[in-house]
């Protein structure tokens, strides 16, 4: 398979900095945000794994770029279970260096984590490697029912094996500035704004009419890789490779540069690059009225950009033209040759498939995990948030946005394609030249270089 001979190439050298997951990067929800975070709390000498254990316990050793996401629901986890003889270790890795250490470190029999994470964008790539537990098997026995079933492709390997529990649903949406909308829009009603943008044609005619008003002080969007961002993950449904084995993306990126070349002309984004400093005061600013974003943008973005604004509840939140969809996502796997296989998993599963662990996660973290049973309990998916006033998000986001995400269909190249759709999108944003047909060929371009080997179609 062609997938297979240039895995080993493409983990060594394609591995860059995840923009957006959240955790996200290009991908972030979860990951966008934590890939963010990263940046502030890395620490340079990730190879040094090794830590005092003078207590004498065994440690299950976790690699991540998220420092502190479990810090909560770990220390309520010993609460609860007084008789655990183990001690939970994190260590920094760079999202960009992950691969390619866990490559390295197994390929050379040196330092492993027992706890495994995959980032949705580089995901199907970490699972080719032939590392992770299959958890549907003892001692693990995982129940696949347990999740919602447009979750189980995403953590399944090729053979269809489940081999990560992912950490959350990671609905995306529209967000907007409520002062602006009713100054520019006319409303800041989410169903009005909804009917107003039915189509990305829609966002073109509108986003003139706001340029114009504002004598060109305030556009619809921050910048062009926001809506080609959102585009791309509309489509995440669709496999980046086809039948062939060539690179079937074509189809999927030719209208998202058309609709940037329309947008460029008039004038509905901003030049913002996503994550430059400009692009995180935006949020406090008044140049930009939407902002796509996802379940963690609301505390990573959000709140953390424009406390003032969300002290008023100045934001509102709605669907997009294209529907709702997934941004980010991080899971979670067993090292094969771990030697605390049952305590990682114990762990695990009571982190992210239990009741106790998903009200943790959910007041701690804003995350929403992906199992059935929670939402059986209206009390699990209510709630409001200061920033966005009265307005009923967790319901929104629970009820109205996570049941139609279709599942994503993951490829080794998901990575390549994303970094060049957003990489292309920022040049037409800053070169007026630059058009669809033009795009389109700096994106083959680019995409060819890093995946040589194969037809792009």
């Amino acid at each position: 398979m062609k997938n297979k001979q240039l895995l080993a190439g493409l983990l060594a050298g394609t591995m860059c900095v995840t923009l957006l997951m959240g955790c996200g990067g290009t991908d972030g929800g979860s990951s966008s945000a934590e890939t963010q975070k990263e940046s502030e709390t890395a620490v340079e000498n990730s190879d040094d794994t090794e830590k005092d254990n003078s207590s004498g316990k065994k440690k299950v050793v976790l690699w991540t770029w998220a420092t502190g996401q479990f810090d909560e629901v770990q220390k309520k986890y010993f609460e609860t279970h007084p008789d655990a003889d183990w001690e939970f270790e994190e260590v920094v890795v760079p999202s960009e260096d992950y691969l390619t250490k866990l490559q390295q470190g197994y390929a050379s029999g040196g330092d492993m984590p027992d706890l495994l994470m995959g980032e949705m964008t580089w995901r199907a790539s970490a699972f080719s490697l032939d590392i992770w537990e299959n958890l549907e098997e003892d001692p693990y026995n995982f129940d696949r029912s347990v999740l919602f079933d447009n979750v189980i492709s995403q953590v399944s390997n090729e053979k269809g094996e489940v081999v990560g529990v992912e950490n959350a649903v990671n609905p995306a949406f529209l967000m907007y500035k409520r002062d602006l909308a009713k100054e520019y829009l006319g409303t800041d009603d989410p169903k009005e704004l909804e009917g107003m943008f039915q189509s990305y044609d829609d966002y073109v005619t509108v986003g003139k009419e706001v340029y114009e008003k504002s004598g060109g002080k305030v556009h619809l969007f921050p910048g062009m890789q926001d809506v080609a961002n959102m585009m791309y993950m509309q489509q995440r449904d669709q496999n980046n490779v086809g039948d062939d084995g060539n690179l079937n993306v074509l189809s999927k990126v030719t209208p998202i540069f058309e609709t940037l070349q329309k947008m460029k002309e008039n004038n509905v984004c901003g030049d913002l690059t996503m994550y430059s400093t400009e692009w995180n005061n935006a949020f406090a600013g008044e140049s930009a009225i939407l902002f796509p974003g996802a379940s963690w943008s609301v505390t990573f973005w959000v709140e953390a950009y424009d406390p003032d604004g969300s002290a008023k509840g100045n934001w509102g939140m709605c669907t997009p033209a294209g529907g709702g969809f997934s941004w980010g996502g991080t899971c979670y796997g067993i090292y094969k040759n771990s030697d605390v296989k049952e305590e990682a998993w114990d762990f695990i599963s009571w982190a992210l498939l239990s009741e106790e662990g998903a009200q943790i996660m959910k007041e701690d973290s804003g995350f929403f995990l992906p199992v059935k049973s929670l939402y059986e309990d209206p009390e699990y998916t209510s709630g409001v948030r200061t920033s966005f006033g009265n307005q009923e998000i967790n319901k929104f986001m629970t009820e109205e946005i996570a049941p139609n995400i279709p599942p994503a269909s993951l490829s080794v190249y998901d990575k390549l394609v994303n970094d060049s759709v957003l990489m292309v999108a920022e040049m037409m944003g800053v070169d007026d030249s630059l058009t669809a047909d033009k795009a389109l060929t700096e994106f083959k371009n680019d995409l060819g270089g890093k995946a040589s080997d194969l037809e792009i179609e």
